[in-house]
């Protein structure tokens, strides 16, 4: 047994995207623990790729120390992200954005779950328009109430939840840097701006990401996003129907009150108007 060979495991970069990145302090008082005491805890593996433990794993590999398997049989991948979630959400030291994004994502998983079980006990239902289940059998509430009940939220929270999710990943596309910096802590974005960051080109996201590495900012807000980037319109996507809204009510408020005839009118509307 001493001359049993250490496992060969597999990461998988969307399982590690799940977890959040522990202190060096930690890591340290880790390997410590580990190389004076052994590992007690096994290394959580599915289909050879490691869901929970990779940190133990990492440690046992460096220092050819024995460790134990844990193996489990998840039907999907689905399965196998919400089984990281939930093990992510027992941690104390979660930022607030990253226990966010994993509820997000764990709704995410759970509702193609409970959508691919319907279809194999119903395998001629009919797909609606996006190609998803229809609400009638699988109902967002549903699986969001469960949820919630679990975590303390509301079923209204986790749904929101998992749009925010959905928008980080979107960045993650285009900024990996930006998007870890958000979920870590160390870049406040609000979930509206997060949203709207989402759906900047990639030409914008480089610029936003050239300030950020000069340190001139550490949270971003809509008018950053506009006076920094020199927005003209929102990029491509579902629009800020309020702000469009009241930007529109308050451009007719200021001509109901502008002079009959008044030669410097339009330079001065002009004037109040280039950002």
């Amino acid at each position: 047994m001493k001359n049993r060979p250490v496992p060969e495991l597999q990461t998988d970069p969307e399982f590690d995207e799940l977890i959040q990145p522990r202190e060096e302090k930690y890591l340290e008082e880790l390997e410590e623990n580990i190389f004076d005491h052994g590992c007690l805890e096994p290394v959580c593996v599915w289909n050879g790729i490691i869901l929970e433990g990779r940190l133990r794993y990492k440690i046992c590999t460096k220092w050819d120390i024995h460790f134990n398997i844990r193996r489990t049989m998840f039907e999907s991948r689905d399965k196998a992200i919400s089984f990281i979630c939930h093990e992510q959400l027992k941690r104390t030291d979660l930022t607030g954005e990253y226990k966010k994004y994993l509820i997000g994502r764990l709704f995410r998983a759970d509702m193609n779950t409970a959508s691919d079980e319907f279809m194999k006990k119903h395998p001629g239902t009919e797909l609606n328009a996006d190609g998803q289940v229809s609400q009638k059998y699988v109902r967002k509430t549903d699986i969001a109430t469960i949820i919630g009940n679990e975590f303390n939220f509301g079923f209204s929270t986790v749904t929101k939840y998992d749009i925010y999710a959905r928008a980080v990943d979107d960045l993650k596309r285009k900024s990996p840097e930006i998007a870890e910096k958000i979920l870590n802590g160390k870049l406040r974005v609000s979930h509206e701006n997060i949203i709207e960051l989402s759906r900047l080109p990639i030409e914008d996201i480089n610029g936003l990401k050239r300030l950020l590495d000069s340190g001139s900012i550490d949270r971003i807000g809509y008018s950053q996003l506009r006076h920094e980037l020199r927005w003209q319109r929102l990029p491509t996507g579902k629009p800020d129907s309020r702000r469009i809204k009241r930007e529109k009510e308050s451009a007719e408020a200021g001509i109901k009150q502008m002079p009959a005839t008044d030669p410097d009118a339009e330079l001065e509307s002009l004037k109040f108007t280039i950002p």
